[in-house]
């Protein structure tokens, strides 16, 4: 919902595919032959954010990572100072706890 809106077809401005918006280069080191095909997109982006689960330890930065990129969280320590990403963060942590009554960032 917070990146495509369930729309399997989405592209964005940046040029970010399908259901999780993929960048292109990431798509590729993830193996994702078709971005817009449902099943790999999903699994790509699912592959991409538990590397950046393990990569960060903390659902925030991991967040960040995915929607701003590795490099702008280690340059800033953290969430990057991005309007954008920041409102990404908050955003997919409310449908997160919508889903997951329980979790506590």
């Amino acid at each position: 919902a917070a990146e495509s809106n369930f729309d399997p077809e989405a592209v964005s401005r940046k040029g970010a595919q399908g259901l999780m918006q993929l960048m292109p280069k990431t798509a590729v080191s993830l193996g994702v032959l078709d971005p817009l095909h449902p099943v790999e997109n999903v699994r790509g982006g699912a592959a991409y954010l538990r590397r950046m689960l393990d990569r960060y330890g903390d659902i925030e930065r991991a967040l960040a990572a995915y929607n701003a990129g590795p490099d702008a969280v280690d340059r800033y320590g953290g969430v990057p100072p991005y309007r954008e990403t920041q409102a990404y963060v908050r955003r997919v942590l409310t449908y997160y706890r919508h889903y997951h009554g329980d979790f506590v960032p």
